[in-house]
């Protein structure tokens, strides 16, 4: 049965035109065929395409990528002359690609993609698609542009797409009609379809309806972000104004980095001195990245000194973390926000919990901040918070006083189910401490930290891992037949997808070592074999002592080759066995007790588990951190306190997404003292689960560590009462 004016959605664009539709398929075929055969005739915007991206996507462009973009871009704008000029016949779509310039003119980003144009078959598969349905009015393209941007590359560019319902709520607590407004990274165009569907369904005049569309500004990197923004207004320019382009009202969106404006970019016509200071509300979702997801070590180094110019720069060891998000929330807040404009951004939860925000959270030149909290909501699979601010340049406003910070819990309809407040547990030298609910800073600021912090360690950076983790294939005499770990093969990123087979190897290079997988609450299921290029008796590593091994010497030169030409080029660590012993952190693992206690370095729950290495040493990967002792007890009674659900539960509220790092020792985990009965019985407890979960896993061994939670509840609830008694007393 023929459908008639039903609204097509977003997901049904999806379903029509996404990379398993026959469109699709039949159009990529096309155009594939198309640009082996005229390469020459379309390198000029392939390069074109190229430099373009390049900024965003660093080494993965290639030729696949630029057909899914051009097929994605041809689609949205066969759909669009479809829909505006009520098109049925093939050659009237070619008139009006002769003939009418306002493409051209408002998409001037489309260039790029108009080495191909669609065939009569593609266009009349489209065309009987969407004949006779409307066009619901949102967000239309997002979730093909999620689907051809697929969720890797989505990463790499830091693009998370916002839902309507959100959106709408933001945009309903912050703007008011006539409002002078602007995404900095307006991606696919979900807050600005959802500002205008506000102002056309307000009941003010039409002209006071045009003006205020025209306030509405998008700017973004990415220009297939832009094209499909203006797409999905234009649409609905055509569903509410009338299918006339010629009276639509000017589209205020252009392709720009937002944080580094630059007049002379040849796609837009925008004076941004124009723009500057001139917002009166900034709004979005900006990219979810950090420093080290950036791909040109020249946008590195911007950033890095943006961060300075705008003081929220970290300290060293967290300049990699810088966050993005953090970086738009001051600059552009500076950059384009009137005096007491208002910022509202949706952005990850480590700017308020992360160490490496601790600047950000002073909130320089921000007044009457709001932060919206969704404990058991999760639209990124990211933990996220809303954060609003007015701008206020000269404020004298002192840090304390800007706390505590009024905040909204929210459900996962969406709806306000307590008004509370957040602080800090320490404000302090222009710094801020992560942000707690005020009512557990009741309890926590009572807290100091252990002892134990500064005695526990990160492991190594074992890593590449495919290039030093190893399966022995035979042993003889002294030597080693070695070949790639298929596990960790399996596991490697796309760039280190590299194997090699039977290389010889002397024994003595051979350590022992394991990843966070293998560990288990009170166990060590598994260790690994891990070639690395260093004296096992001093942990030294010296290329001329290594020389006089020639097989280990072979090996590992083989393997610096792979990894001098494979690394990224913004880094400057230069060979591989820096690597392996970044800031130290392998060698320094050659004085080590007898016992070490381990545990995840990340993750939903704490594991910890104790290490007899008093006969077979172990090193310890960056993935885990490791404290080492000679009392059995001492070893025993930390794996008890770090295996408790409740100190996860108490880490939960001041970790950063699901780094735990040292977190456990924000709590006053007492030195071990064998006169003390709490900590000789946790120490005994210890023993006894050691055990337990050794006899599990003796009887499964595939089980996991939820499964041994799960059936020794009972056990770790009364481990829980003792460490109320050793710790939170």
């Amino acid at each position: 049965m023929e459908k008639k004016n039903q609204e097509i959605t977003s997901e049904e664009i999806e379903f029509l035109f996404g990379l398993d539709s026959q469109i699709y398929k039949n159009i990529s075929k096309y155009f594939t065929k198309h640009f082996d055969k005229f390469q020459n005739e379309t390198k000029q915007e392939f390069v074109q395409w190229k430099n373009l991206f390049q900024p965003l996507y660093g080494d993965i462009l290639n030729k696949d990528l630029f057909l899914k973009h051009t097929i994605y871009a041809q689609i949205l704008k066969t759909i669009l002359i479809i829909n505006l000029y009520e098109l049925e016949i093939y050659q009237d779509f070619i008139k009006i690609l002769e003939t009418q310039s306002f493409l051209s003119v408002y998409v001037p980003e489309f260039r790029i993609f108009n080495w191909v144009s669609i065939e009569e078959s593609h266009f009349k598969a489209i065309m009987k698609s969407i004949e006779k349905n409307a066009f619901k009015k949102e967000d239309l393209f997002h979730a093909l542009y999620q689907e051809v941007i697929n969720p890797t590359t989505r990463h790499v560019i830091g693009e998370f797409y916002t839902p309507t319902i959100l959106v709408k709520k933001m945009i309903n607590d912050v703007y008011s009609i006539g409002d002078r407004i602007l995404d900095p990274a307006c991606g696919s165009g979900s807050f600005i379809i959802e500002l205008m569907k506000t102002i056309c369904k307000s009941k003010i005049s039409n002209e006071k309806k045009i003006k205020s569309l025209v306030n509405i500004y998008g700017f973004d990197i990415n220009p297939l972000a832009v094209i499909t923004a203006k797409f999905n207004v234009f649409l609905f320019f055509g569903e509410f104004l009338g299918k006339k382009p010629s009276t639509f009202p000017k589209i205020n969106i252009y392709l720009m980095d937002s944080l580094f404006p630059n007049n002379n970019n040849k796609f837009n016509e925008l004076d941004v001195s124009k723009c500057l200071n001139s917002f009166d509300v900034i709004i979005g979702n900006p990219p979810w990245l950090t420093y080290k997801d950036l791909h040109s070590r020249s946008y590195q180094n911007k950033i890095r000194q943006l961060a300075e110019d705008i003081d929220i720069k970290p300290k060293s060891q967290y300049i990699t973390h810088i966050e993005l998000g953090a970086i738009f929330f001051y600059a552009i807040a500076q950059k384009y926000l009137k005096n007491k404009g208002i910022i509202f951004f949706v952005i990850t939860k480590s700017v308020i919990n992360g160490d490496h925000c601790k600047k950000f959270r002073a909130f320089s030149y921000f007044e009457e901040i709001e932060l919206w909290d969704f404990p058991d909501l999760n639209f990124f699979n990211i933990e996220h918070v809303c954060l609003k601010a007015k701008y206020v340049p000269k404020t004298n406003k002192d840090i304390k006083s800007k706390y505590p910070i009024k905040t909204k819990i929210l459900d996962k309809k969406l709806n306000v189910i307590e008004n509370t407040t957040y602080s800090s547990i320490k404000i302090q030298d222009g710094e801020v401490s992560m942000l707690l609910p005020s009512k557990e800073l009741e309890y926590l600021t009572e807290i100091r930290y252990s002892q134990y912090k500064s005695e526990f360690n990160q492991g190594a950076t074992l890593v590449p891992r495919n290039l030093v983790f190893f399966k022995v294939i035979k042993e003889q005499n002294d030597h080693l037949i070695i070949s790639t770990d298929p596990d960790i093969l399996s596991r490697s990123k796309k760039n280190w997808k590299y194997e090699y087979k039977r290389k010889e190897v002397e024994s003595k290079y051979r350590f022992n070592a394991f990843l966070n997988k293998d560990l288990l609450p009170f166990r060590l299921n598994k260790t690994r074999n891990v070639f690395l290029p260093i004296n096992k008796e001093d942990y030294n590593f010296d290329i001329e002592d290594l020389k006089s091994d020639q097989l280990a010497f072979d090996f590992y030169s083989s393997m610096n080759e792979i990894y001098k030409e494979r690394k990224k080029g913004t880094s400057e660590i230069k060979t591989l066995f820096d690597n392996l012993n970044y800031w130290n952190k392998l060698t320094k693992q050659v004085n080590v007790g007898s016992f070490l206690v381990v545990y995840n370095a990340s993750g939903s729950n704490l594991k910890s588990a104790v290490i007899d290495v008093s006969e077979k040493k172990i090193i310890v990967g960056s993935e885990n951190y490791y404290f080492s002792t000679e009392l059995e007890n001492e070893a025993y009674y930390l794996a008890a306190i770090l295996n408790t659900p409740i100190l996860t539960k108490y880490i939960k509220l001041i970790k950063s997404s699901r780094h735990i790092h040292k977190r456990p020792f924000s709590f006053p985990i007492p030195k071990y003292d064998e006169m003390n009965k709490v900590h000789y019985k946790l120490a005994m407890k210890g023993k006894i689960l050691t055990s337990l979960v050794h006899d599990l896993v003796y009887n499964n061994p595939k089980i996991t560590a939820k499964k041994i939670r799960l059936i020794l509840h009972k056990k770790f609830e009364k481990l829980n009462e003792l460490t109320k008694q050793a710790v939170f007393k």
